[in-house]
């Protein structure tokens, strides 16, 4: 019995010791959950989770990785994300667009989102009422601002039940477009 307490100290002295050790911690990966943008088409939708590729993808109808998925959206439109070049690698449950588009990624909040569809524009500071009008079509509650977009196109804003105009998103949509 005199070797067992001798032994046991040391097993706990070496437990204690790997446990105050410094771990290793691993960086986790930013989640990328405050934005989200939609181009849509008859045949397609693009996604994106970066706003320069969504801004550059405006101007040019490109963006440095365009990914097809083997799936459709709930009208049959053929996905594409539209990716950043350093994101081309990843799997896909790494991309935030794509974790959006598959209602599994946590939005940020404050959110903002932008869908561009029939020569529409629709924005929206929360990604319930951005997955809604996708769905339907168009926002159920709406603020609609005629002219108020680049090229004096109209932009439609999502809203709440009884919610005001949305100040906030109209000036983010604004600086984000600069107007």
């Amino acid at each position: 019995m005199s070797i067992l307490k001798p032994l046991s100290i040391a097993m706990l002295a070496a437990t204690l010791a790997a446990c105050a050790a410094p771990m290793q911690a691993s960086k986790p990966e930013p989640l990328n959950n405050e934005d989200w943008y939609q181009v849509r088409s008859e045949t397609q939708v693009f996604v994106f989770d970066d706003y320069q590729v969504f801004k550059d993808f405006l101007v040019t109808g490109q963006a440095p990785v365009l990914r097809p998925l083997e799936e459709k959206d709930p009208a049959g439109q053929e996905v594409i994300l539209a990716l950043r070049a350093e994101d081309q690698g990843k799997a896909l449950d790494k991309i935030a667009a794509y974790r959006f588009f598959k209602v599994a990624q946590v939005p940020a909040d404050p959110f903002y989102g932008e869908v561009r569809q029939d020569g529409s524009i629709y924005v929206f500071k929360r990604y319930g009422d951005m997955q809604d009008m996708i769905k339907l079509g168009e926002p159920i509650f709406r603020y609609t601002d005629i002219g108020g977009g680049p090229e004096g196109k109209t932009v439609t804003y999502g809203l709440q039940k009884e919610e005001g105009r949305p100040e906030a998103t109209i000036q983010q949509f604004k600086k984000n477009h600069m107007l």
